[in-house]
Parts: structure tokens; sequence; C-alpha cells
């Protein structure tokens, strides 16, 4: 169990160095970015959507309180890092790797917090007394 949150929390901390350094690099290279989002299709404004929604979706995850909201941003971490790769093999442009490292790493926060998550719930119902009436 403890090795378990130790590989959880490693793995998190690189997961949040990925996005936020994402985030740090749309707003310094904000020309090289748009000229990117450009090439890519993309309009310009969407940076802005992005990086605010990528903190508020790293600020979920390091926060953790609602299982179903996790759900929901590990989906749309998911779907941002596949479709960016698949994007930037369509055009050609790299190959998308630190899109794919980013997503090996949200897999792995995902599973860890799932069994972490289902390890304190069997903790919990093992500690609770079942109270059984008898009719």
């Amino acid at each position: 169990m403890k090795s378990q949150k130790t590989f959880y929390y490693i793995a998190l901390g690189l997961f949040s160095i990925a996005v936020i350094g994402s985030i740090i690099n749309s707003i310094i290279n904000f020309e090289t970015v748009a000229d990117t989002f450009s090439k890519l299709g993309y309009p310009t404004y969407l940076i802005y959507v992005l990086g605010v929604c990528q903190f508020i979706g790293l600020a979920m995850i390091l926060i953790n309180k609602s299982h179903w909201v996790l759900e929901w941003v590990y989906a749309g971490f998911f779907m941002n890092y596949t479709l960016g790769a698949l994007a930037h093999l369509a055009i050609k442009d790299g190959n998308g790797a630190s899109a794919v490292v980013c997503i090996v790493l949200l897999f792995v926060t995902y599973i860890q917090s799932r069994k972490i998550r289902n390890t304190n719930n069997e903790l919990e119902a093992f500690g609770k007394p079942e109270f059984v009436k008898y009719i």
C-alpha cells in the first residue's frame, strides 16, 4: 500500500510538472504556440481555453474530492493529449512524443489512484460493524 502511494505521488508529480510546464510555455512562447495552433487548423483563442481547463483539471486531480468529477477530468486530459498527438501526426509536425508521455503518466496516476481508493474503501468497510436485524 505504501509503495502504491509513493508510485502514485511520483507519477502525479511528473504529470503536474508536465501540465504546469505546458501552461507556462503557452504564456511565455505565445507566438510560437499560436503559429503551431494555426498550422494544426485550430483557432488561437483555444490556447486560453486549453490553459484554463488544464489548470482547473490539475487542481481537481490534486484536490481529489469527488470521484465522479475525477473520472471526467481524466477523460478530458486523455482526449486532449490523444487528439493533440493525432493532430501533430496528421500534419507531420513532430511525432507528439510529449503527448504520449503525458498519456502514460495519466494512465499511471489513474490506475494507481483507483487502486488506492479501492484499498481505502475496503479498509473502511472492514472497520465498520455490520448490524443484522432479526425479525
